[in-house]
């Protein structure tokens, strides 16, 4: 009897320990992410132990790019994905209710993570050498094609004049080398690692370019930590955890950027020759309305849009 009594007494026990924990334990959080240095600031918290720090259990997931991630959202298999500002922009557009959680990076005037490669043998040197040429882009309708369209508008040209072609990242080095394309859209650090093969030359830093013809703006943001509206408004104690890892890693990043490279690197299995010569995307956690309204601006004017949004309600509180 008394045995029975000490098993029971055990459960119990065990029961009240196992039962208490999830009211202070955190939900896990999968991010779903490309292999993109603009990402640097989730790639560092995971790393230097940020989420862990603050409570949170995070894993890290390499995905295509926007057309996986916003499904992965919206079905929960990941709660936050790295997605291109503009490409949550066309989410909400399609009826889907995605919110900005924090700031990754953004784009200045000074940016040189970004740019037009084209082969080392080419010819063209002007953007109106551009006319009736192959141009890569990882995402037709994404974040490149976007800046790049306004690049060409700055330069009194149309997008319509060269011929737009979809080529993963990872596929670029080769299409420039065998010459399939004439051009790609590409950030680093596959630019620098085509460049740094000799395989292709920058034609121009297009988005540096494109940020600076806007006067009022210094930086546009250019990819976020997004997640669904419903997931965030269940989940107030991980966001506000989450927040606070993002804060931290952007400051380690800002104050140790070779550290962060390395973090970089490793997170997406690239040699160290290529990332000596990588340049990160400047880091930012924070997100602001007057940056979605430029880019609802811009896809506007580029008829990129079906609905009219009002850019405050696409980040969250």
């Amino acid at each position: 009897m008394k045995i029975i009594h000490h098993i029971t007494a055990a459960i119990l026990l065990a029961a009240s320990i196992l039962g208490a924990a999830p009211a202070s334990a955190l939900d896990k959080i999968v991010i779903g992410y490309t292999a993109v240095g603009g990402n640097a600031a989730d790639y560092i918290a995971k790393d230097k132990g940020f989420f862990a720090k603050h409570g949170l259990d995070v894993d890290l997931l390499l995905v295509r790019g926007g057309s996986v991630l916003v499904p992965s959202l919206v079905a929960n298999s990941i709660q936050i994905g790295t997605l291109a500002t503009p490409t949550m922009i066309q989410a909400a557009d399609g009826g889907i209710d995605l919110v900005a959680v924090t700031g990754l990076s953004v784009f200045t005037a000074n940016l040189n993570d970004s740019g037009i490669v084209i082969r080392t043998d080419s010819t063209i040197k002007t953007p109106a050498d551009l006319k009736g040429k192959r141009i890569a882009t990882s995402t037709i309708g994404g974040v490149s094609e976007i800046m790049f369209d306004k690049w060409l508008t700055v330069k009194g040209l149309d997008l319509k004049s060269v011929t737009m072609l979809e080529v993963a990242y990872s596929d670029m080095p080769n299409v420039i080398k065998t010459g399939n394309i004439d051009g790609v859209l590409i950030p680093d650090p596959f630019m620098s690692a085509i460049v740094s093969a000799g395989t292709g030359k920058v034609m121009a830093r297009y988005i540096a370019e494109v940020v600076g013809s806007i006067p009022s703006a210094p930086s546009i943001s250019s990819i976020v930590n997004s997640s669904t509206r419903a997931w965030v408004q269940a989940h107030p104690q991980e966001l506000t955890a989450f927040r606070a890892a993002i804060v931290e890693a952007v400051a380690f990043g800002k104050a140790n950027p070779k550290e962060a490279i390395e973090i970089v690197g490793r997170t997406l299995n690239l040699k160290p020759e290529v990332m000596a010569t990588t340049e990160l995307a400047p880091l930012s956690s924070n997100v602001a309305a007057a940056d979605f309204k430029w880019w609802l601006d811009t896809m506007i004017e580029q008829d990129r849009l079906r609905t009219k949004l009002d850019a405050s309600k696409l980040i969250s509180p």
